[in-house]
């Protein structure tokens, strides 16, 4: 899971919250597993491509 995580998830990471979604707080599945949004927060994979959920195209290229 390379790339750019914002601070505030990095606290969240240090904190035992690293397969956590910030977005539900539900860890993440095999079948769900989270991904990190443009902006640096670790969400499920379906918060991403959801056009009804707010980080609806937000997954950092890989």
């Amino acid at each position: 899971m390379a790339g750019w995580i914002n601070s505030t998830q990095q606290q969240r990471d240090h904190n035992g919250q690293r397969n956590i979604c910030a977005a539900d707080g539900r860890p993440g599945t095999d079948a769900d597993p989270l991904v990190k949004t443009t902006d640096g927060w670790r969400v499920h994979l379906s918060d991403t491509t959801d056009p009804a959920n707010g980080f609806y195209g937000q997954q950092q290229g890989s």
